[in-house]
């Protein structure tokens, strides 16, 4: 599958700062120049995710004491030459947008005989998912702040013609675990580059967040405004505007992109914001806001208004909303349902430490999904309230899900009547 497309994607720069390799290494991939060991400098620590090339862990400088996270890529595991130009091209593009306040930094990257060490901010605040099955969802006022980041990441990101391909919750980190924390956008194992005019093929993505025209073929930046489009929906009502119970449901839902705002919770949720997610999730991405036209919505500039009130610490915290409904990990989404594909890359929680267990796919190069049935939550009764873990079945012939059990899943207060 031809996941990239870019024109000069295959013309990479083989020089990247901070970019080391030991002694003895005579081939290599990155053609670093400086001579060093991870070892001489970092001590490995405790695995906090993998993926299909590799694990992700915790290391600290021997020197320094900061923590980071260690991406480690496996070399034998790059089998084409896809393989090497598309982790050559991620670190090519943190190397880019290093430096931006709400992106996840690279610090440096070092290369092994088998391994190929990408070394990370390590964000201590998790993912922005996390906190989305704690509490959810957010008020405006806390989703604003949030996203007006995001889109401010996602224009730098346009700007230096750079596209994302895979936005969503659990892509966007929180540097600290400050109720106030800034968010850090992660992971563009799926990222590319894009001329002006120029359109991308290849279905790549996530499930929840991607939009029709990449499922229909040929793309550009706006891609991106649709996943954010999907990602502040979520944010505000907990649930997910496009959803099925399969894979090949949730595409269906998308490409039909029947968007509706039923009463609990839109009743109690602006004008102005419904109608920004309108002009984000609109089918014709020619039509569709630009990141800098959102960033320039009214519902945006009321986040300006409010930032210049004092507040107290908790009043960015997120908070469950006592307007009835479901929330976002109980009844829609579980992550394992919204699993990247496209080429390959690492599981949730690459470059972040979080107090929430880690759910990757046991069989980390297989994106697998599932879908939590409220139905079966009542029948399930305390078996379901997270004391126990099962992982759905993947149909290997047509790539769908097959209801086994929920994946953390908990009964919503609401089905069983209580608050």
């Amino acid at each position: 599958m031809d996941t990239n497309n870019s024109e000069d994607s295959s013309q990479l720069s083989t020089q990247f700062c901070n970019s080391y390799k030991v002694s003895s290494l005579t081939g290599t991939i990155l053609d670093a120049t400086q001579i060093s060991n991870l070892s001489d400098r970092y001590v490995l620590g405790k695995q906090l995710g993998w993926g299909q090339f590799g694990v992700i862990r915790e290391c600290s400088d021997k020197f320094t004491g900061e923590v980071l996270a260690c991406k480690s890529i496996a070399k034998d595991r790059l089998v084409t030459v896809e393989d090497v130009r598309s982790i050559k091209l991620e670190i090519e593009i943190m190397t880019k947008l290093s430096g931006h306040p709400n992106v996840v930094d690279l610090k440096a990257v070092y290369e092994e005989e088998d391994y190929v060490h990408l070394l990370m901010e390590l964000c201590a605040g998790g993912e922005l998912f996390h906190r989305l099955e704690k509490y959810g969802r957010f008020s405006e006022t806390e989703a604003r702040v949030i996203f007006r980041h995001l889109m401010q990441v996602v224009s730098y990101c346009h700007g230096n013609g750079v596209v994302h391909r895979d936005l969503k919750p659990e892509n966007i980190l929180l540097a600290t675990k400050s109720s106030s924390s800034p968010i850090k956008l992660a992971d563009f194992g799926l990222a590319t580059y894009i001329k002006a005019g120029q359109n991308l093929h290849g279905t790549v993505g996530s499930p929840f967040y991607i939009a029709p025209e990449v499922l229909a073929g040929g793309y550009n930046q706006a891609a991106d405004v649709w996943s954010a489009g999907v990602i502040l929906y979520i944010l505000l009502s907990g649930m997910p505007p496009f959803w099925g119970k399969t894979k090949s449901k949730i595409f269906d839902a998308v490409r039909a992109a029947d968007l509706r705002f039923p009463s609990d919770p839109w009743d109690h949720i602006s004008a102005s914001a419904r109608d920004l997610i309108m002009g984000m999730l609109r089918v014709d991405p020619s039509t569709r806001l630009t990141a800098a036209e959102v960033l320039a919505h009214s519902w945006m500039e009321e986040c300006e208004q409010v930032a210049q009130k004092p507040c107290k610490q908790d009043d960015l915290c997120c908070k469950q909303l006592e307007v009835g409904g479901s929330s976002f990990s109980a009844t829609f989404i579980s992550r394992n349902m919204d699993c990247s594909f496209g080429y390959g890359g690492f599981s949730f929680s690459s470059c972040c430490k979080s107090s929430v267990a880690d759910f990757s796919s046991p069989i980390p190069s297989m994106p697998s999904f599932s879908f939590f049935s409220p139905i079966s939550a009542v029948e399930q009764g305390n078996a379901s309230l997270g004391h126990k873990v099962n992982m759905t079945k993947l149909d290997e012939k047509h790539g769908e899900s097959s209801l086994e059990s929920c994946l953390f899943c908990q009964v919503p207060y609401f089905l069983l009547g209580v608050r």
